[in-house]
């Protein structure tokens, strides 16, 4: 169970305090301890379409989170770009736009809390708690949350420049191709973006909708979206592509 809601916004400033190199494992632990959670994970957006996974609580949070920004879709990726927060009571009820149901990536996770790291209109980053157990997250919960995730930012600001250099042990993505993968489909919805006068996440769902109704691979459309001499898919659907891309995101 977690413990009572303001115990959430101290034990964030208590890691934020003495956190020093392992701030983003203790930032991680603050959270799911507090907040009743099992594991958790904390990624980070230096830029939109470059994406570092600071801190692991283990495997599965790390798969949980390769998964969702290797197909682009998911909590963590949603709460990301919409900075708002993302729960999600049931990972069965998820609707995924593409790609398999999300709770077959994710096994033994039943609900999912991620929550944004930006700064004014410019995602950071996000925090994403996994339940493996029955926890009641209420919204004032998440209120507080919302609270110790400014906190944990404007510590994260300040450590980033100090410890987070090249020198610094990062769990993957330094080589992983799924950085890479996120990179291209992010590039892809930002040129979207950028020719229909629209918003980056509105670039992305309109990816989504491409990729489900061809039954091509997310991958494989912002390949195509990249490099559209490739494959006669890279023609607009029907209609405008502008007014798919916003009813999408709708």
């Amino acid at each position: 169970m977690p413990e009572e809601s303001p115990s959430i916004v101290h034990d964030v400033s208590v890691a934020a305090a003495v956190g020093r190199r392992a701030l983003p494992n203790r930032l991680c632990t603050a959270f799911t301890q507090s907040l009743g959670a099992q594991r958790a994970a904390l990624s980070w957006l230096p830029r939109l379409e470059h994406w570092q996974l600071l801190h692991a609580t283990d495997e599965p949070a790390l798969q949980a989170e390769a998964a969702q920004f290797t197909r682009a879709d998911g909590p963590s990726v949603s709460a990301a770009l919409g900075m708002r927060p993302v729960f999600v009571p049931d990972l069965r009820d998820y609707p995924c736009r593409t790609g398999p149901p999300l709770y077959e990536e994710l096994p033994g996770t039943r609900r999912v809390l991620a929550l944004p790291l930006h700064a004014g209109h410019t995602p950071v980053g996000v925090l994403c708690l996994y339940y493996t157990e029955r926890a009641d997250v209420t919204p004032l919960h998440i209120t507080h949350a919302q609270r110790a995730v400014a906190l944990a930012l404007d510590a994260l600001m300040r450590w980033r420049p100090v410890h987070a250099g090249t020198g610094c042990r990062r769990p993957v993505w330094t080589t992983s191709t799924r950085a890479a993968r996120w990179e291209r489909i992010h590039q892809a919805a930002d040129y979207i973006a950028a020719r229909e006068d629209c918003a980056v996440a509105q670039g992305l769902a309109w990816l989504q909708e491409v990729s489900a109704r061809d039954s091509l691979s997310l991958l494989d459309v912002a390949d195509t979206v990249l490099q559209p001499s490739r494959a006669h898919h890279a023609d607009e659907p029907e209609g405008s592509s502008r007014e798919r891309a916003r009813g999408s995101a709708a």
